[in-house]
């Protein structure tokens, strides 16, 4: 029988009372487009504030998302943003977001039509 590896935990990322963003693993200080790279490669990132553990994770992937958008280097459909948007602030507090798995195989479907 074979067994799955365990995923990879996340990479850790410190954000420091100055807005500074250190990488615990690699030992250094990284921006916005660090972490868009990490996240574009695949690799699981979780932002907690230094002080309090708070996650902020959603926060800096919304702002990585925003900063691209801005500097047109992110090339992301109004629609999706739109979508997004609805579903963020949903009044039934985000219940509407869909399990990752049924959204994959959705995305899927979509995409063999």
């Amino acid at each position: 029988m074979t067994r799955k590896a365990a995923p990879a935990p996340a990479r850790l990322i410190r954000r420091y009372d100055n807005r500074k963003l250190y990488d615990v693993r690699q030992r250094r200080y990284v921006v916005l487009d660090d972490l868009a790279r990490m996240v574009g490669a695949g690799e699981e990132v979780r932002v907690e504030d230094r002080r309090t553990g708070e996650d902020l994770t959603a926060v800096m992937m919304a702002q990585v998302i925003l900063e691209g958008v801005k500097q047109r280097t992110a090339r992301i459909p109004g629609q999706v943003l739109a979508r997004l948007v609805r579903l963020g602030f949903a009044p039934d507090g985000g219940q509407r977001w869909p399990d990752p798995a049924q959204a994959a195989a959705q995305a899927r479907q979509e995409a063999e039509r």
